[in-house]
C-alpha cells in the first residue's frame, strides 16, 4: 500500500488501508448488479447475476419518453444514459423471434408515428443482392440506419416523405423527424406482392404488441392490409385484439382528394395516451401513389397533416 503524498488528490475519505489484495475477484468474474438510487448516485453490489439490475434503472428514466410531445419525446430520448437505453432495448427486444431485431422493422426506441406494412417487400437497393436476417437495435434519439434505405420502388422515400410532414419540428431537422419514426411489418416475407405473404400470427403478436406497449406512437399508419387481413382470420384477430378495434367499423372515413381511396381510422390507446390507427388509401407501391415525383402521395401526406395538426405537441 503506497504512503499519501503531499499531491495525492485522493480523497481521505477513502481510505483503504485495511483492504484485502483479491477478496472479490471471484465475485467480481460472476457478474455485478448496479441499482441506481433515486437521487442519482450508483451503489454497487457484488451479486451473481451477470447483468444491471433493470427495474431499478427503469425508475430513472425520463418521464416524456412516451408522452405526446414530439419534441419532448425527442429530448427524452437523447437524454438517456447507456443503461437505460439498454433497458429499454431490452424491454423492446422481449419476446422478439430474431436475434437481435428483425430485418425491415427500422424504428428508434419512442416513435411518434409508425408505419406498418404486411412484409419487407422484394425491392432492394441496386446491387444489394444479399438480404440480412436481423438488423440493429431501435436507437434513442437518431434515426434508425435503415430508413435511409434507397430501394427500386421508393417505398422509404415516401415514408419518410410522411414522416418528414407530420413530425419536423419548428427549426428542427428532418433527421430529427427520423429520429421520431419507425417502420414495422407483420411478418418477414420478401414477397413482392402483398397478396403472396403468409403472414405469421405468432411473429405479427410480437409485432402489434411490441407497437402498442412498447414503441407507444401517436400514429399508427397501415400500408396495403386492408386485404391481407381480410384474407388471413387468424392474423385479423390478432390486430383486432391487441389494438382493441374492428376492421369493418372504422371510426372515421374520409375520401383521398380526387380519388376512389378512403383514408379509415380509429382511436385506441397506449399506456401513455390515445393512439390514431389509420388504413391508408393504397400501399406506396399501388395507384394512384405509383407516379415517379409522388405527387399523389405528398398530397395524401398534406391531407392527412391538415387533419392531425398540432396533434404531435398537444400536451
Amino acid at each position: 500500500m503506497c504512503n499519501r503524498t503531499e499531491d495525492d488528490t485522493l480523497r481521505p475519505d477513502y481510505d483503504f488501508s485495511s483492504g484485502v489484495r483479491g477478496k472479490h475477484y471471484r465475485a467480481y468474474h460472476q457478474g455485478i448488479a448496479v441499482s441506481v438510487r433515486k437521487g442519482g448516485e450508483p451503489s454497487v453490489g457484488a451479486l451473481a447475476t451477470g447483468r444491471v439490475a433493470i427495474a431499478q434503472v427503469r425508475e430513472t428514466q425520463p418521464s416524456d419518453l412516451w408522452c405526446q410531445s414530439a419534441s419532448r419525446r425527442l429530448e427524452a430520448a437523447r437524454s438517456l444514459t447507456e443503461s437505460q437505453l439498454a433497458c429499454v432495448q431490452e424491454d423492446l427486444c422481449e419476446g422478439c423471434p430474431v436475434d437481435p431485431w428483425p430485418y425491415g422493422n427500422a424504428t428508434s426506441i419512442n416513435p411518434m408515428l409508425v408505419t406498418l406494412g404486411a412484409s419487407p417487400g422484394n425491392s432492394p437497393a441496386t446491387g444489394d443482392s444479399v438480404r440480412p436476417e436481423c438488423l440493429e437495435l431501435p436507437p434513442a434519439g437518431s434515426p434508425h440506419p435503415h430508413v435511409y434505405y434507397e430501394d427500386t420502388k421508393r417505398y422509404w422515400d415516401k415514408v419518410r416523405h410522411l414522416a418528414s410532414v407530420m413530425l419536423t419540428p419548428s427549426g428542427g431537422t428532418e433527421d430529427d423527424a427520423y429520429a421520431l419514426f419507425g417502420n414495422m411489418n407483420l411478418d418477414r416475407g420478401r414477397s413482392g406482392s402483398a397478396s403472396q405473404v403468409d403472414i405469421r400470427a405468432d411473429f405479427a403478436k410480437w409485432v402489434l404488441r411490441t407497437i402498442k406497449h412498447g414503441l407507444r406512437p401517436r400514429w399508427l399508419v397501415c400500408l396495403g392490409l386492408t386485404g391481407q387481413l381480410k384474407r388471413e382470420r387468424s392474423v385479423r384477430q390478432v390486430f383486432e385484439s391487441i389494438l382493441e378495434l374492428d376492421i369493418d367499423k372504422p371510426e372515421k372515413k374520409y375520401r383521398l382528394l380526387a380519388s376512389k381511396y378512403h383514408f379509415r381510422e380509429w382511436t385506441t390507446s397506449t399506456a401513455n395516451g390515445p393512439l390514431t390507427v389509420v388504413f391508408w388509401p393504397n400501399h406506396p407501391s399501388r395507384h394512384p401513389f405509383m407516379d415517379f415525383d409522388f405527387a399523389e402521395w405528398r398530397s395524401a401526406c398534406e391531407q392527412f397533416k391538415s387533419r392531425h395538426t398540432g396533434e404531435a405537441e398537444s400536451n
